[in-house]
């Protein structure tokens, strides 16, 4: 419906509504202002919008729990929606929060991998464990909130690796932008870390000699049957690899909610996120898929699938009324 000159007229409820988001200069965010703008064209006038800044992580998920927030993001998006709803892993300790729905995902081909300058001489992680090697590691804050870094502390775990007990320290930033060149510039010997689009790891693989570890075989199994960690494989060739690296999954930003959101209110958000995309793609087509953070395109027929949370009622209609779901 559209009102003079070809305006399309506002429709639907006032409403208040707030999203959280990440650091607020990266994809989370880009993501909630895109919902927002499109929301509040479909809003009455007078109807507020609100985006909070956090880690992308475990804030994130407490902020929607506590219904300070009423959509979240996340990733990857199998595991942690999985895990903030059973109260596991990263949530034990927490109260399980089976209310958490989803309205579907958004696409970012990741992994979470490790790599160190080749002058080390370190050729795997046998190596490091028999020198008790000095990890000077780049990474991610080790803050209470950083599922990422719980993570890490997993792998490293699972493979046998110690940082301080053995000299070596962390160097810590949330961005990947600014933790990868840690290496680059020669403050770190090491690196671990996702965000591997980024052009900093490029960078830094055509300045340094570096050595992407594959995670070892019983760490990987270790890994998957405790805590739901996915395995997965950075191919051959990426950011110059001389072949396969086993490595972890850390794919695709799950796009949650309450099940106490109204119908509507899931269904029009979902209609935006499904009938927008190709603004939001636009953002990223400057890059090739494989470089871009986000790997588009959008697809409707898959970004309802392997989601760590139920589909909320009202995303579900809308897939299904609108022939996605089959």
């Amino acid at each position: 419906m559209t009102g003079p000159a070809g305006v399309p007229k506002t429709h639907g409820p006032r409403v208040d509504f707030k999203i959280m988001g990440d650091w607020g200069n990266a994809n989370f965010h880009a993501i909630a202002g895109w919902i927002m703008a499109h929301l509040r064209w479909q809003s009455e006038r007078g109807s507020s919008f609100w985006i909070k800044t956090g880690t992308g992580y475990g804030d994130n998920i407490a902020s929607l729990v506590s219904g300070e927030v009423d959509l979240t993001i996340t990733t990857p998006y199998d595991v942690v929606p999985k895990w903030a709803r059973e109260g596991s892993n990263y949530f034990a300790g927490k109260e399980p929060a089976p209310f958490i729905r989803s309205l579907g995902w958004l696409p970012q081909t990741d992994k979470l991998v490790f790599a160190i300058r080749e002058d080390t001489g370190i050729t795997s992680f046998k190596d490091i464990r028999d020198r008790k090697f000095p990890l000077k590691l780049a990474s991610g804050f080790r803050t209470e909130d950083n599922i990422m870094m719980w993570a890490i502390d997993r792998v490293l775990e699972e493979h046998g690796i110690e940082i301080e007990p053995w000299g070596g320290e962390w160097l810590e930033h949330d961005f990947p932008r600014i933790c990868v060149p840690f290496v680059t510039n020669g403050l770190a010997n090491s690196v671990i870390n996702e965000a591997i689009v980024v052009p900093q790891w490029r960078e830094l693989v055509e300045k340094v000699p570096m050595r992407f570890l594959s995670y070892e075989e019983d760490a990987l199994k270790a890994l998957s049957s405790k805590y739901g960690l996915v395995p997965s494989i950075m191919p051959k060739g990426y950011l110059k690899a001389p072949e396969d690296i086993a490595c972890i999954d850390w794919s695709n930003w799950a796009i949650l909610v309450r099940e106490d959101m109204s119908e509507e209110q899931a269904y029009l958000v979902t209609s935006i996120m499904v009938e927008q995309r190709a603004e939001l793609e636009a953002r990223y087509r400057h890059h090739p898929p494989e470089h871009a953070a986000m790997t588009y395109p959008i697809d409707p027929y898959a970004m309802w699938q392997g989601l760590g949370a139920p589909l909320h009622p009202g995303a579900e209609r809308y897939y299904r009324e609108h022939g996605y779901m089959k």
